[in-house]
């Protein structure tokens, strides 16, 4: 398969989420026949509404009435911010099913049963006995997927149910679950074709999740929470503001072997909490601590775990400035919009510099990252553009323009062996971009892999990863180069 675009007369010729496919290459492609079933429903595209779900959720038996959800929503962090939730539900002693997305390397990912991926078998199983009900009711593949999930959570018995929104709130698969909770982390420029040109219009559609009397804890800007209140209160959703609430210092100097910092909320106090790597990481740890807390409050329930530090010292958070490699350092972040790579690039640079920092980057061409990075990415003493293996990546050509649009003017690629990496260049491939790195770094540099969460699924999968519980942890970057080398 070409990295071009798969029908260069319709750019959306593969309509849906960019990373899933039937005829694309690993890691993007199903493993069986009942999931390339489920893949090949992305050609129908996002189709927002809730007559679909809402008729498959009834035809099997409305499992989502017998669960506890939470939902999160936002621009970015809401991954993550489920992620916390659902680790702290679990460490508090209860049973915990988790559904996010996208996935990174296999779609189980986005089923997790008490932090575990679903099994395989059994979604495979699951797929094939909902197909005619997705074919009744023309379901897109994510409500499939969402059905699915709720279906699985109310057949293991979950206490809690952790779901974050696939787009926006209002329309979106997820606004057909009955809530005990709904958090909203940030509100970004991003999915504008669907969800609005401007940040209020996309706000209005993710505060469309507001259910009378179900509570909203909120980590927008602010200069949209007099929106947010508003909405909040026509709705009859009681409002908790993250910034009102908490208070929290950034990470302290290394203590021993970890960093560590503090959350004070109105009625207790954390304290030595091992640090998440980003402030942004920080603020959605602090947002989950704060549901839970006042959740804890209003319905008597045990709801956080009594050694908080502990357990947040096993947050696994794959992708969202992931330390996987050292010697060189390695590091991994989902970062897709400009409000997102501001943040994460900035980070990066700040941290401690001995040899290079270095830059290796791929974008979906639908994506806003118009914003002016310039000066941000002119900090790297590397910067190395790649595409991804998908239709919807930017190819050379355009990530060429667009490095050139921040005043960069990349070298031409050549496949000789050259003795040095150059200051800005645009790979034909991933591997290729890839297989230059592996050769010419050295052990104190320090590597960013960001630009789309496919990015990082497919840098992944090209080190040699093949289920993502396979990067818990860190490991040393030699072994991992030598292959690549080999």
């Amino acid at each position: 398969m070409g990295l071009g675009r798969s029908n260069p007369d319709n750019p959306f010729s593969h309509p849906g989420e960019p990373g899933v496919g039937v005829d694309l290459d690993p890691p993007f492609v199903a493993g069986d026949e009942a999931t390339r079933w489920l893949f090949s429903l992305n050609r129908f595209g996002i189709r927002p509404g809730l007559v679909r779900i809402k008729g498959l959720l009834d035809d099997l038996g409305n499992p989502e009435k017998h669960l506890q959800t939470l939902v999160t929503a936002g621009t970015n962090g809401k991954g993550s911010t489920t992620r916390v939730l659902a680790l702290l539900l679990q460490a508090a002693g209860h049973k915990v099913v988790t559904y996010t997305s996208p996935h990174l390397l296999n779609v189980h990912e986005r089923i997790r049963i008490n932090d575990r991926p679903i099994d395989a078998a059994e979604f495979a199983t699951r797929v094939e006995a909902i197909k005619p009900l997705t074919e009744k009711h023309e379901a897109s593949w994510f409500e499939t997927l969402t059905a699915l999930a709720v279906q699985i959570a109310r057949d293991e018995g979950a206490d809690f149910f952790c779901c974050e929104t696939g787009l926006g709130g209002r329309l979106d698969a997820s606004n057909a679950l009955p809530a005990v909770a709904t958090l909203l982390t940030t509100v970004g420029l991003d999915h504008q074709r669907i969800l609005g040109e401007t940040r209020q219009e996309i706000a209005g559609e993710k505060l469309g999740l507001l259910k009378r009397g179900v509570p909203l804890f909120c980590g927008v800007d602010e200069d949209l929470r007099s929106q947010v209140f508003v909405a909040a209160v026509n709705s009859g959703s009681p409002c908790y503001f993250l910034d009102e609430l908490a208070r929290w210092d950034d990470a302290n100097p290394w203590q021993g072997s970890v960093s560590t910092w503090d959350i004070f909320l109105r009625d207790r106090v954390f304290l030595g909490l091992p640090d998440t790597g980003t402030g942004a990481l920080r603020r959605n740890v602090a947002l989950a601590l704060l549901a839970l807390a006042e959740l804890e409050t209003t319905t008597g329930r045990q709801l956080l775990p009594p050694d908080i530090p502990r357990t947040l010292g096993n947050l696994f958070l794959p992708g969202r400035y992931q330390h996987l490699l050292r010697t060189p350092d390695w590091y991994f972040d989902t970062g897709h919009n400009t409000q997102a790579l501001a943040g994460i690039l900035r980070e990066f640079l700040s941290g401690n510099q001995q040899g290079r920092n270095i830059l290796l980057f791929g974008a979906m061409y639908d994506k806003d990252i118009t914003g002016d990075l310039s000066q941000t990415f002119g900090r790297f003493d590397v910067v190395l553009g790649a595409p991804v293996s998908l239709p919807r990546s930017r190819t050379p050509e355009e990530l060429a323009q667009l490095f050139e649009s921040w005043g960069f003017t990349p070298r031409p690629w050549s496949n000789k062996d050259e003795s040095d990496l150059p200051a800005c260049a645009v790979a034909p491939s991933l591997k290729a971009a890839l297989g230059r790195l592996a050769s010419r770094l050295g052990p104190r540099d320090r590597v960013l892999v960001t630009g789309s969460c496919f990015t990082v699924a497919e840098v992944f999968y090209q080190l040699g990863f093949t289920e993502l519980d396979q990067t818990r942890g860190v490991g040393q970057a030699g072994p991992v180069m030598e292959r690549l080398n080999n």
